[in-house]
């Protein structure tokens, strides 16, 4: 819709929201932390804006959460390892970013209901978690062109519903 503007801190008084969707527009600045304050929130879209600065760690307080889209941004830091302790989890996208660091090695123990992982084309570095394996919902995983290393977990094999699978653009062997 060409909606501007920065994120107001006051969202984090919207106690009762559950779906956060501002994909799109053209929103800019950081994402506010008092949007750990929304206890309530089922999904976060905010792909497609010109948002910047890290992935609130507030963001690990969001026990409802399912559904996170941050992709195509500016986002850069890493990604805070709360967020994968959030049990109703089924989609995480961060693609197009400018996010660093390395997954969680127990990255899957507290996703049991992980259907789409998608972090590519990012700047993440580091093996890619054997741990992937135990998310045995996965369908979609999505890991392509970052700086991973080392060789692909052969427990990405135990993934019986895994439809897509993309590691290319990595420095794997």
């Amino acid at each position: 819709m060409g909606v501007g503007g920065t994120n107001a801190n006051e969202i984090g008084e919207l106690s009762f929201l559950r779906s956060l969707i501002i994909s799109n527009n053209n929103f800019l600045g950081s994402i506010p932390d008092e949007i750990g304050n929304l206890s309530q929130l089922r999904e976060i879209e905010m792909q497609d804006n010109e948002l910047n600065g890290p992935i609130p760690t507030s963001f690990g307080f969001l026990e409802n959460l399912q559904k996170i889209n941050l992709s195509h941004n500016r986002l850069y830091g890493e990604v805070p390892n709360r967020i994968f302790n959030l049990s109703f989890f089924m989609a995480i996208d961060l693609k197009n970013n400018s996010l660093s660091g390395s997954l969680p090695t127990n990255i899957c123990n507290n996703l049991p209901n992980m259907e789409r992982l998608r972090i590519s084309c990012d700047h993440i570095s580091g093996n890619i978690p054997p741990s992937l394996g135990t998310c045995r919902e996965l369908q979609l995983l999505s890991l392509a062109y970052n700086n991973f290393s080392g060789s692909i977990p052969m427990e990405i094999g135990n993934l019986s519903k895994l439809q897509s699978l993309y590691l290319e653009g990595n420095n794997l062997i």
